[in-house]
């Protein structure tokens, strides 16, 4: 591994070493995936397997080695979304992060929340340009059908995924 690798290794030095593969684990993902600096991707990595669940700023600073402005950056990005919750800390400029069984449902929701508006906004698209040569509308119409599909089935998979975790959650 490279030198960011030897210094997020030591900068988790405060993990075990299962916690330090999972917690590196996302970071790398995030990584990879939407160019998220490891050090947030590592906050995200320990909120899904914390113990306790909670973790302060300061526990945070402390157990992964990372600074306020990584953590403030992950709240401010996911605390909207409902993927993290936050608990301020009266007194005090600290607060608390934690995720919950919610927190992933959210996220992915917070994804594809857009998703119909750009469909809409790609529909227009091809009103507008209807007259158009077929060929110049060729990529606008498999972008439109493929979002158009992804509009449309999300909310099935979001609420087939509700309707199995709540039957399991209840034992059926």
């Amino acid at each position: 591994m490279g030198t960011d690798a030897n210094e997020a290794g030591d900068a988790l030095a405060g993990l075990t070493a299962a916690e330090r593969i999972i917690v590196e684990g996302v970071a790398d993902y995030y990584w990879r995936n939407d160019g998220m600096p490891h050090e947030r991707g590592h906050v995200i990595g320990w909120l899904m397997i914390s113990d306790p669940v909670e973790q302060t700023t300061a526990e945070l600073i402390d157990r992964l080695g990372t600074t306020r402005a990584a953590i403030d950056r992950v709240a401010d990005q996911l605390v909207p979304a409902r993927v993290v919750l936050r608990r301020d800390i009266p007194g005090t400029d600290e607060y608390a992060l934690h995720m919950n069984d919610e927190s992933w449902p959210n996220a992915v929701l917070d994804v594809f929340a857009n998703i119909p508006e750009f469909d809409r906004i790609l529909r227009d698209a091809q009103e507008t340009l209807k007259d158009e040569d077929p060929e110049r509308r060729q990529r606008l119409d498999r972008t439109q059908h493929l979002f158009g599909f992804i509009a449309r089935e999300i909310p099935n998979v979001v609420t087939t995924y509700a309707e199995r975790e709540k039957t399991a959650t209840l034992g059926g």
